[in-house]
């Protein structure tokens, strides 16, 4: 098979080189497997580069040979990297991420000028250098002024900008967000909040309990009950991030956003629960399960992972919830609870066992791909019944459900299981190429 690929060596080498699968060095070759043959096509030098050859290797398996001489798997395009040009590869990221680093700071006076650009990259590119300017004045109100811009992507560069002009809890920055809490523009409020969560200290910090950090607080309170459901979502995101753990207001106000009319909305406040309660607390479980039924696929999703982070292992009133949201009419509520159930259920737990297996029958890949993985992590190696049940499955109507037992018993099965390790092999000619 011919694979194109580039072949880079120092000056001093010769042009025909024999390149070795799987250790790739200067002059190596590994006995029992075949060297490449190289047939040099085009050749190229660069005054900051090693000179580089193009060829068309042939070899007698689908394989390529990566710059840190791994082999992999059908790749088109291989890249050799020999001997001393790997560590100049290394070196010449390492110099150009420095370069990056000590960029010349542009003059303040041209980035507050191309901050009211009319081109929104200028904009955003003049805003996240003034955070460069660390305690200026200038620029944190140039800064500020970027959060009430028109463009979302200026927005960001700002809250970035905000975070990194002055320290964390800084009150020259805190005001400057804080004045925009209250725009008429909700994008400005919500840009607003945002920066809010990241400039502010968490519980516990210094600067919290001050008279500014109650003013963030009850800013941050009214808000969850603006008008526009994005606000909404950033005011209880922002004070779940703010709040103490086990925090019983923001708690009972997340409560309350449960109910709220937006998805997005509902969706932060099983967040903001989940992130809050104690660990195995039954009750915000019994909060949370109503979402699981609702009209939203990310509330239920946000729900059923949810449930899982709260649910001590082993919660039978947790893994029921979790196995009926198996069942969902959404891939992705059904891939979230097969990732969930195998969290919360235990090893000895057989139901949850069966019901894994089961999602091995589902007819998208990704719940499938969930329950290998969740099966294989709750078993272990050997584990006598999920190879079992995983066996049973290799005969399946299904391409897809052949080919996720073949992958799991890759995973759980051990040599010296024969029959297992025949009807594996069995699948080689299986009608499907994918298994």
């Amino acid at each position: 098979m011919l694979h194109r690929g580039v072949l880079r060596f120092g000056t001093g080498m010769a042009a025909t080189l024999k390149v070795a699968i799987p250790q790739v060095g200067r002059g190596t070759e590994v006995a029992g497997l075949s060297a490449w043959r190289l047939r040099v096509t085009r050749c190229s030098s660069r005054s900051a580069a090693p000179p580089t050859v193009t060829f068309i290797a042939a070899s007698t398996a689908p394989r390529s040979v990566g710059p840190s001489g791994a082999v992999g798997v059908c790749a088109i395009r291989s890249s050799v990297c020999l001997g001393s040009s790997r560590a100049f590869c290394a070196k010449r990221g390492l110099a150009e991420e420095q370069q990056r680093q000590k960029a010349p700071l542009r003059p303040k006076e041209e980035l507050l000028r191309d901050a009211k650009h009319h081109d929104v990259p200028v904009r955003r590119k003049a805003v996240k250098g003034l955070g460069r300017y660390r305690d200026d004045l200038e620029a944190i109100e140039a800064i500020a002024v970027g959060l009430g811009d028109e463009d979302v992507a200026v927005q960001l560069a700002a809250q970035y900008a905000l975070g990194r002009v002055a320290d964390v809890g800084d009150p020259r920055t805190v005001k400057a967000a804080l004045e925009r809490v209250t725009s008429k523009c909700e994008w400005t409020r919500i840009a607003a909040l945002s920066t809010l969560a990241d400039i502010t200290g968490g519980f516990g910090h210094e600067t919290r309990g001050t008279t500014l950090d109650l003013e963030v607080d009850s800013s941050v309170k009214g808000r969850l009950e603006d008008e526009d459901w994005g606000v909404r979502r950033a005011a209880i995101d922002t004070m779940a991030q703010r709040a103490q753990h086990h925090c019983a207001e923001t708690v009972a106000a997340a409560r309350k956003l449960l109910e709220d009319q937006m998805g997005t909305v509902r969706e932060s406040a099983i967040k903001a629960i989940a992130s809050l309660v104690p660990r195995g607390s039954r009750e915000a479980v019994d909060w949370i399960a109503p979402r699981l039924d609702d009209w939203h696929e990310s509330v239920r999703r946000a729900a059923v992972v949810a449930i899982a982070k709260i649910a001590e292992k082993g919660d039978q009133h947790s893994i029921e919830l979790e196995k009926a949201a198996c069942d969902d009419r959404s891939w992705i509520v059904r891939k979230a609870a097969t990732d969930s159930l195998a969290k919360t259920a235990t090893l000895n737990d057989l139901a949850s066992l069966r019901k894994l297996a089961r999602m091995l029958e589902d007819f998208d890949p990704l719940p499938r791909m969930a329950a290998i993985y969740g099966i294989a992590e709750l078993c272990g190696v050997g584990h006598r019944k999920a190879i079992c049940l995983a066996e049973a499955r290799l005969e399946h109507r299904d391409p897809g459900t052949r080919q996720a037992c073949v992958q799991l018993l890759e995973k759980i099965a051990t040599n010296d299981l024969t029959v297992i390790m025949q009807k594996v092999e069995e699948r080689m000619d299986d009608e499907d190429e994918h298994v």
